[in-house]
């Protein structure tokens, strides 16, 4: 299981490094510069790409976790949806869904599943707070759940790779927008065709971000469905 996932990794990795290694040396080469590492198909010359690629690729993850995930993603969705689906006003799951969950970690837990309120506390912030512990709750109902099923690790495993390449694709159609006006102002009569490529990458973008909402949709539900299901025959600790 461990081999497999570390596999996983790797390779969700080294698709957008590859991928976006790729993208820039065309890009480049239509400002006439070109790559410092040409491949010709022998072994040495694959080995480093691959390493490239992989590198370039935690690279990307690193910053769309950094940016995208912190200041793009959590503030289109008000929070992951593991914490926001537990607040009172969320419609999302069932109120009775919502009290099985919060009832069953308190029992099998031993912990509070409401946040202490300071007075004057304001709503927004009152929010936040509930969001947080609701975080905190849902990590102890993944780690209870983690040798049950794949299926949380892979749906996160997944969410990780789209959210890379939301942030790949972004990336890119900000560079083919730079790239297409050099183009344009320096070759007026060509190049015209470039200016399309923008529209390729964002909509590429908007794929991956679609994927990414949905793979954080799944991973939250599975490690609830698991819990409740699997709290029922896992003796209490």
């Amino acid at each position: 299981m461990i081999a497999r996932f570390n596999l996983y990794d790797f390779i969700a990795n080294l698709i957008p490094g590859a991928v976006f290694l790729w993208a820039l040396e065309w890009m480049g080469r239509l400002v006439g510069w070109s790559s410092p590492f040409p491949l010709s198909g022998q072994l040495a010359e694959t080995s480093l790409l691959v390493a490239l690629s992989y590198v370039t690729g935690l690279m990307l993850q690193a910053v769309s976790e950094r940016f995208t995930q912190q200041k793009v993603l959590l503030r289109l969705w008000n929070g992951f949806p593991s914490a926001r689906w537990l607040l009172p006003d969320d419609p999302r799951l069932s109120g009775g869904y919502k009290k099985r969950v919060l009832d069953l970690i308190a029992e099998r837990f031993k912990v509070p599943t409401a946040p202490e309120i300071p007075d004057g506390t304001t709503a927004e912030q009152e929010r936040e707070l509930r969001l947080k512990k609701n975080q905190e709750l849902f990590y102890l109902c993944y780690n209870y759940v983690d040798n049950l099923s794949p299926r949380p690790q892979i749906f996160n495993a997944q969410y990780g790779l789209f959210r890379c390449l939301f942030t790949l694709f972004a990336v890119l159609c900000a560079l083919a927008i730079v790239v297409g006006l050099w183009n344009v102002v320096a070759q007026p009569t060509k190049q015209w065709a470039f200016l399309v490529t923008p529209f390729i990458f964002a909509f590429l973008g908007w794929l991956s971000y679609e994927r990414c909402k949905k793979r954080a949709d799944d991973f939250a539900k599975s490690v609830y469905d698991l819990f409740l299901s699997g709290a029922a025959v896992k003796p209490s600790t």
